[in-house]
C-alpha cells in the first residue's frame, strides 16, 4: 500500500487506466499544435538531410533554418498550451466565469487607485499643514524681529539725541 501524494490528482486513476494510444490521443486533443510542430520539424530535418546528400548545401541550409523555426514554434505551442490548460484548471477550481474574474479585477484595481488617491491627498494635506505651521512660526519670528528692530531704532534715536545734546553743549 502506497502513501497518498500531494501531487495526486482526482483523475489520476483515470489516466492510469488509459491504454498508451488513448493517452497519446488525449494529449493530442489537449494541445494539437505540438504534434503539428513535431511533424513540421521532422519534415524539415528529413528534407535537409536529403538535400545535403544530393549535394545541394544551400537548400539544405534553408531547410535547417526551417527546422529551427519549427522547433521554436513547437516549444512555443507547448508553453502556450500549458498556460491555457492551467488557466482552464484555475477557472474550473474557482467556479467563476472569466467575465466575473475580470470584473473583480477591475473592482480591485479601482479600490487600489482610490486608496492611493486618498494617501496622496493625506500627504498633500500634511504638507500644507506643515507649511502653515512654518509660516506661523516665521510670522512670529518676524514680529519679534520687528519689535527688536523698533527698540534698536528707538535706542539709536535716543543716542543720536544725546550725542546732539553733548555736541551742542560743547
Amino acid at each position: 500500500m502506497s502513501m497518498p501524494s500531494s501531487f495526486d490528482r482526482d483523475d489520476q486513476d483515470e489516466v492510469n487506466e488509459l491504454v498508451y494510444h488513448e493517452l497519446v490521443w488525449k494529449k493530442i486533443k489537449e494541445n494539437p499544435f505540438v504534434p503539428v510542430g513535431m511533424l513540421a520539424t521532422f519534415v524539415a530535418v528529413t528534407t535537409a538531410i536529403v538535400k545535403m546528400k544530393s549535394g545541394n548545401k544551400e537548400s539544405a541550409n534553408v531547410w535547417f533554418r526551417w527546422r529551427v523555426i519549427a522547433q521554436a514554434a513547437t516549444i512555443g505551442s507547448l508553453a502556450f498550451g500549458a498556460m491555457y490548460q492551467q488557466r482552464d484548471r484555475f477557472l474550473k477550481d474557482s467556479n467563476m466565469t472569466l467575465e466575473e474574474m475580470q470584473t473583480e479585477k477591475i473592482k480591485n484595481k479601482a479600490k487600489e487607485r482610490e486608496k492611493l488617491w486618498i494617501e496622496e491627498l493625506e500627504r498633500r494635506d500634511t504638507a500644507i499643514q506643515q507649511r502653515k505651521e512654518l509660516a506661523e512660526l516665521k510670522k512670529i519670528e518676524l514680529e519679534k524681529i520687528k519689535n527688536e528692530s523698533s527698540k534698536i531704532v528707538a535706542e539709536l534715536k535716543e543716542l543720536e539725541e544725546r550725542v546732539k545734546e553733548k555736541s551742542s553743549k560743547k
